[in-house]
C-alpha cells in the first residue's frame, strides 16, 4: 500500500515538473553536444529526460555527471579565481573549521599546510574574503601536494567522460545559482550553458576569456527568500530527485586493476537510507511522464507553479510515507540535516 501510495505521489506531483522541465529542455538542447547531468539531481534527471526523449522517438545523448559544490570549492582551492565563490559566504569561527566544512581538508592535511597560529585565528565572512583569499594564495605551494591527487582524478574523470570534448560544454541541473557551473567555467577554462528548471542569475556573462549561460525554464531572476514558493520551498523536489549515495567528497586513481577511479562519498541521509522509496515515487514519475510525452500533453508554466505550490503549503496533501524523503543535508551551508515537512510545519 506504501509502495502504491509514493507511486501515485510520483505520477500527481513529480512528473507534471519534469514533463514541463523536459518538454523544454528537450528543445534548446545542442544538436552536436552531449547534456551533462550534475550532482546528486542529475541522477533522476538524466532519467527522466531519457524516457521523455524515448517516449518522443527523439535522440538523447546525455552523461551523468559526479560534481558537488563542496569538492570543486576543495579542487578551486588552487584557483584563486574561485575564492571569491568559496568565501562569499556567511561564516563565524576558525580557519580550522572553514577548511574542515567548506574545503573538505582533514586535519592531518590542514596541520601540513597552516601553523597553528594560522588555523586558529578567528575569521568572519564575508568581511574578511580579502584577508582570507590572500592567505589561501600565498599557500598555494602547500597546498598543491594535498589537492593534485584528488585534482588530477577528477580531470581524468571529466576528460573520459567527454567534457572537454567541445568547445562549450552543457549541463543540466535544478537550478538555481549556477555556482557548480560557474565553477567549473573557472577551473577548467571552457564555456558553459547551463539549463535549470529555475535560473537566479539569467542570461550570459563572461568571466576571463570564457562566456557562462543560464537558462531557467520556469523562471528566471528571482532569488531565495523574494516569495516565489517553487524556490523557497525547493527542498522538496531536492528530496525526491537525489543518487543513492551521499555528496560527492572526493575521487581517486584506483590501485585497483578492474576499475580506474575510487570515488568517495559523504555520509548518508534518511533518503538514501530508504532509497527503495524514493525509487517507487521517481519510477511512477518517469511511467507516467512517458504517458504524458506519448499521448502529447503538456503543461504551462502556471500550472506548475500551481501544483507544485498547493502540494508544498498545504497540509495532507504529502503522504506520511513520503514523509522521511524530505529531509536533505546542507553541511556546506553549516544548517545540517533538514526535513522539509517538519522545517514548513506540514506535519499533521
Amino acid at each position: 500500500m506504501a509502495i502504491e501510495s509514493l507511486q501515485q505521489l510520483g505520477a500527481v506531483f513529480l512528473s507534471p515538473v519534469l514533463t514541463y522541465f523536459n518538454q523544454h529542455l528537450s528543445q534548446q538542447q545542442p544538436a552536436d553536444r552531449p547534456l551533462f547531468f550534475l550532482a546528486r539531481e542529475g541522477y533522476w534527471l538524466e532519467q527522466a529526460f531519457q524516457h521523455y526523449a524515448a517516449a518522443k522517438s527523439c535522440q538523447a545523448d546525455t552523461r551523468y555527471m559526479l560534481v558537488s559544490r563542496s569538492f570543486l570549492f576543495k579542487i578551486g582551492l588552487l584557483k584563486p579565481q574561485t575564492y571569491t565563490y568559496s568565501l562569499n559566504f556567511t561564516f563565524s569561527g576558525s580557519l580550522y573549521e572553514l577548511m574542515r566544512s567548506r574545503f573538505m581538508l582533514s586535519d592531518t592535511k590542514i596541520r601540513e599546510v597552516f601553523s597553528a597560529k594560522e588555523f586558529n585565528k578567528a575569521l568572519q565572512l564575508p568581511q574578511d574574503l580579502a584577508q582570507v583569499a590572500d592567505l589561501l594564495a600565498a599557500k598555494i605551494p602547500q597546498l598543491t601536494p594535498v589537492i593534485s591527487a584528488s585534482a588530477d582524478a577528477y580531470q581524468r574523470y571529466l576528460t573520459e567522460l567527454g567534457f572537454f570534448a567541445h568547445d562549450k560544454v552543457d549541463v543540466v541541473d535544478l537550478g538555481y545559482g549556477g555556482t557548480i557551473q560557474t565553477l567549473l567555467s573557472l577551473i577548467y577554462n571552457i564555456d558553459t550553458c547551463g539549463h535549470y528548471l529555475i535560473a537566479s542569475n539569467p542570461g550570459e556573462k563572461q568571466l576571463g576569456d570564457n562566456t557562462i549561460t543560464m537558462r531557467g525554464y520556469l523562471h528566471e531572476g528571482v532569488k531565495l527568500g523574494e516569495g516565489y514558493v517553487p524556490l523557497d520551498r525547493s527542498m522538496f523536489l531536492e528530496g525526491l530527485l537525489t543518487a543513492p549515495v551521499g555528496q560527492f567528497q572526493d575521487i581517486r586513481l584506483s590501485p585497483l586493476p578492474h576499475r580506474t577511479f575510487d570515488f568517495y562519498y559523504g555520509r548518508k541521509v534518511s533518503t538514501q537510507h530508504q532509497f527503495h522509496l524514493v525509487e517507487a515515487v521517481c519510477q511512477g514519475a518517469l511511467a507516467q511522464l512517458e504517458s504524458f510525452a506519448q499521448q502529447g500533453i503538456e503543461f504551462s508554466k502556471p500550472e506548475v507553479e500551481t501544483l507544485y505550490t498547493t502540494y508544498v503549503t498545504k497540509k495532507g496533501l504529502l503522504p506520511r510515507h513520503s514523509w522521511p524523503l524530505f529531509e536533505i543535508d546542507d553541511d556546506i551551508a553549516s544548517e545540517g540535516t533538514v526535513n522539509g515537512i517538519d522545517f514548513f510545519g506540514l506535519r499533521v
